[in-house]
């Protein structure tokens, strides 16, 4: 009988063995069609278009629902220009319809944007706006600080006499 016990577990023991030893995965060596994969609604459909040309993303302020603050918004352009942040701070009710940049550029850390129009000075919502232009350029471009011209002549905020720009970093609670 005891020579039968160990017949038994030596079976078992060599049927766990041979169970444990790794083994070849085998690779699938062709690629499905794309057409094929876009057109299936699963998982699939998350293959990018090898023609679509690459966006960066961006981060764009945008004024809170009460005003007391700016958000903070990502988002994509094609190409990262002054332009493109101007159309998407207008998209974003931060600056009026018809807002173009007349000349933009960045000498030694520092921006200088030359709008077309900003708020009416004074209005209740002039510091937040100048705040989200401020914040947007200020990060999305890399620099130090944002000098903010209109038509080419110095913009004085109705609250502040400073000359440049910073970025804010309390921006969700400003007023």
């Amino acid at each position: 009988m005891r020579k039968f016990i160990v017949f038994i577990l030596s079976a078992i023991l060599v049927m766990s063995l041979a169970a444990c030893t790794p083994t070849k995965k085998k690779i699938e060596t062709t690629t499905p069609d794309p057409q094929v994969m876009a057109s299936t609604g699963g998982v699939s459909d998350k293959v990018p278009d090898p023609n679509v040309e690459p966006m960066e993303i961006i981060s764009i302020y945008n004024l809170n629902d009460d005003n007391t603050g700016l958000n903070q918004a990502m988002d994509a352009v094609d190409k990262l220009t002054a332009e493109a942040l101007v159309d998407k701070l207008i998209e974003y009710h931060v600056l009026e319809e018809g807002t173009k940049v007349v000349k933009f550029e960045i000498v030694d850390g520092t921006g200088t944007l030359d709008l077309s129009q900003v708020p009416q000075k004074d209005s209740d919502r002039e510091s937040l706006v100048i705040a989200a232009v401020g914040n947007t350029f200020i990060e999305n471009f890399e620099i130090e600080k944002l000098k903010l011209l209109v038509n080419g002549k110095n913009y004085q905020n109705g609250k502040t006499n400073q000359d440049y720009l910073e970025y804010v970093k309390d921006y969700k609670k400003i007023k």
